[in-house]
């Protein structure tokens, strides 16, 4: 997601569009993988409120990137109008988000490496006990 978003930055012919497919297949992937994540981490007792909780980033992070951040940086960017309003046009006046966000997906990343270190353990228990459960049913 975050060369999606470098992408985006640079401001060359067409990186608009290939940085928001890259982006817009990033985030489609990370929904897809969030069902079996939440389930195989904490298991389905509690898996509604736990799934609900790993999904509220994404309006929580719309909401923050887009509608706080988003605008603040655009109007420290823009000009003042004659009507009273702000006014840019070109690639800077989202540079400096793109960079935020793509930032924030390289944190994102960095937290995924240490949630898979952490669990390696316990992943490698699981794939134990099913293979310990595997090999005792082939010998009966």
């Amino acid at each position: 997601m975050a060369v999606g978003y470098l992408l985006m930055a640079l401001a060359v012919p067409n990186s608009l569009y290939i940085g928001s497919m890259v982006v817009g297949v990033c985030y489609g992937v990370r929904l897809a993988i969030t069902v079996p994540t939440a389930s195989e981490l904490f298991g389905l007792k509690y898996y509604g409120l736990i799934y609900n909780i790993l999904v509220l980033n994404l309006p929580l992070g719309s909401f923050l990137f887009s509608g706080l951040l988003a605008g603040f940086l655009y109007d420290a960017e823009a000009t003042p109008t004659p009507g009273g309003g702000n006014t840019c046009v070109g690639a800077h006046c989202y540079r400096l988000i793109l960079l935020v966000m793509a930032l924030a997906s390289v944190i994102g990343v960095g937290l995924d490496i240490l949630l898979a270190y952490r669990t390696k353990e316990i992943y490698a228990k699981i794939h134990a006990s099913k293979q310990v459960k595997k090999a005792s049913s082939n010998l009966s």
